[in-house]
C-alpha cells in the first residue's frame, strides 16, 4: 500500500509538471519516496514550481478523501498511510514538497540562490534538532531517525553544491534571454 501511495503521489507531480509545460526526463520511486528529473526546473517560474511541489500532496489528498468516503478492506491502513505521507511531505524543509513550495514562494527576483541557501540552513537546523530529540525515544523512533538523517545528508550535499547550481541556473537564464 505504501508503494502504491508513493506511485500516486509522484503521479500527482507528473500531472502538475505536464500541466505547467515542464518536460519530465525520469521519475524514480524508492522506498523513502520519489524523485523527478526535470531539465530546466530551476529556471521555471515560481508559480510553476509551487504547483509542481503541491501536485504530489494534492494527489495524496484525493486518495485520502476516497479512502474516507468509501469503505473497503484495509481502508484504515490506507487512511493512515495517506495522512503520514501528507504530513511528512508538507513539512517546510528541503527536499520535501513543503520546502520546495516555501522556497519558490519566498524567492525574490535576483535573490533565488540566497533564498535556497537560507532554506537549506533552516532545513539542516530543523533536522539536527529532530534527530537530537528522537534519539531520546529510541528504539521506537529509529525509522524516523534514519529518515531525518537521510534528509539531513541530502541537505548537506545540496548546500555544498549550491554555488555550482546557482552558476548553472544563471547560465541557463542567460541562454533563455538571448
Amino acid at each position: 500500500m505504501i508503494f502504491v501511495s508513493l506511485l500516486i503521489h509522484e503521479a500527482g507531480h507528473l500531472i502538475a509538471a505536464k500541466a505547467m509545460g515542464m518536460k519530465v526526463r525520469s521519475c524514480t520511486i524508492m522506498p523513502y519516496g520519489g524523485e523527478l528529473v526535470i531539465p530546466g526546473r530551476h529556471t521555471s517560474g515560481r508559480k510553476q514550481r509551487v504547483y509542481l511541489a503541491l501536485g504530489g500532496p494534492a494527489a495524496t489528498v484525493v486518495v485520502l478523501l476516497i479512502a474516507l468516503a468509501i469503505t473497503f478492506p484495509g481502508d484504515e491502513v490506507v487512511i493512515r498511510i495517506q495522512l503520514f505521507l501528507l504530513a511528512l511531505n508538507l513539512i517546510p524543509i528541503l527536499p520535501l514538497d513543503g520546502g520546495q513550495a516555501v522556497t519558490a514562494i519566498l524567492e525574490t527576483k535576483g535573490h533565488e540562490s540566497s533564498t535556497k541557501t537560507a532554506m537549506l540552513v533552516h532545513s539542516m537546523a530543523v533536522l539536527i534538532v529532530a534527530v537530537s530529540v528522537l534519539i531520546f525515544f529510541l528504539p521506537l523512533t529509529f525509522p524516523y531517525i534514519v529518515l531525518a538523517l537521510f534528509l539531513l545528508i541530502q541537505n548537506i550535499m545540496a548546500f555544498r553544491f549550491r554555488k555550482y547550481e546557482s552558476a548553472f541556473i544563471n547560465l541557463k537564464l542567460k541562454e533563455l534571454t538571448k
